[in-house]
Order: C-alpha cells, then structure tokens, then sequence
C-alpha cells in the first residue's frame, strides 16, 4: 500500500469513524482480445469539513506541509504506471475535492497485473498475478494489501474498545466490471454485496470488517458466456 494513504489514515483515524468516509473503489472494463481500462478511486469526500476543521486546529495543513487530503497524491506511482510495458494513458484525476482517480489502459492481463503490483503492493514485496483467464473465467486473487491496510485503520481505531468492527464497516471496497459478453455466474466471497446493472456488469461491495475476518473476501471468479 502507497505509504502517504497509509500514514493519511492513521492521523484520521478518529474522524474516520465518525464520518464513515473512505471508500476504495477498482473499476475495469475488459474487451474481447483481452485490452481494456482501469480505474483506481480512493474517495474521501465525506472527510471535507473534519479536515478543515483540523487545518484550523494545527493538525493539518502547516508551513511546508500539503497536509490533509494533499498527503494523498498518486503522481508517483502515475510516472512508475507509464514506464510499464502495456500501459498507456496513465491519468490522475484530481478534480474533485478529497477523491483522486488514477486511470490507464491495458494491454492484456499480464500488463494489468503489472499496474496493480505498482498501486497495491503488500509487506512481502513478492510481484503478484492478481488476474489470470481459466478458459472464459476471470479469476482474481489478492495479496496481503487490503488486509494490511485494514490492519492499519483497526489498530488506530478511536475509543477504549478492543472491538473494531463499527471502525472497519465504516470503510468501503468496491469492485465494478464491464464485459463485451454477458456474464453466465459468478462466485464471490459471502458478505460481499452484488449487483448486475446489465448483463455484461456486475458491481460488488463490501467492507473492512468483512476483509478482516474473511483474507480472501475480495477472491472471485466470474465467467463469461462466451
């Protein structure tokens, strides 16, 4: 994980929870040779008015300091993006207040999974296949990033309790898929909310809590009627 998100989270971590305000968002559209797009959201717009009142306080934007939401930029995994092979396009979005959007299109698989070992590495440092085909199966898998990240936000939970389940809810993780075919089924991790706009769309959603207690929540397998 990107170490300004990390270390942003945990000096927000008591108006986390009180604004339920962070939601991750993976984004991708396939075509048939295998090319599509991806779009990477981190959306902390909820946090808008906490921040500035902590601007106010001293606790965030100082003299040499971006502070707040300017901790939060992806112009340095941008440049790396640009420098892969099967990647082009790379694009950061920073237009709306407290939400960067980071866009780029890929080759094939192989360059995908490239890009997302750039924009979620894990402790281990061990390049990672977070997609393959299994004949017309998409199938993802994850590394350690999201769980080391809810690891984060738990253990700077606010309060005297040692339980935090309410503080991981508050956090979001959305999926949302686009193919030139129909999906025939799909199978994803129980808790994990699902919704097929269409049928070449399906929008998945959970939360923190559900990553905590379940490592392979954001697993899933969805096949194509091909």
């Amino acid at each position: 994980m990107p170490r300004t998100l990390r270390s942003l989270l945990s000096a927000l971590a008591a108006v986390l929870l009180l604004t339920g305000c962070l939601t991750i968002e993976e984004n991708y559209t396939f075509k048939k040779d295998g090319s599509g797009t991806m779009e990477y959201v981190v959306d902390m717009s909820a946090l808008g008015e906490m921040l500035k009142s902590l601007e106010a306080m001293g606790e965030g934007k100082g003299k040499g300091d971006d502070g707040g939401p300017g901790d939060l930029d992806m112009k340095d995994q941008a440049a790396t993006l640009k420098s892969l092979p099967g990647i082009s396009k790379v694009k950061v979005n920073k237009k709306e207040k407290y939400v960067q959007r980071l866009t780029f299109r890929f080759k094939d698989i192989t360059a995908l999974n490239g890009a997302l070992n750039v924009l979620m590495p894990d402790s281990t440092g061990i390049t990672h296949d977070f997609f393959r085909w299994d004949g017309s199966t998409l199938v993802r898998t994850n590394n350690r990033h999201a769980l080391e990240m809810g690891d984060d936000m738990g253990a700077d939970a606010p309060g005297d309790s040692t339980d935090p389940t309410a503080f991981l809810q508050s956090m979001h993780y959305k999926y949302s898929f686009t193919f030139a075919e129909a999906i025939r089924d799909r199978q994803v991790a129980e808790g994990v909310s699902q919704e097929s706009p269409e049928p070449r769309q399906l929008k998945l959603d959970t939360d923190w809590s559900v990553i905590m207690k379940d490592p392979t929540a954001l697993d899933l397998r969805i096949t194509l009627d091909k």
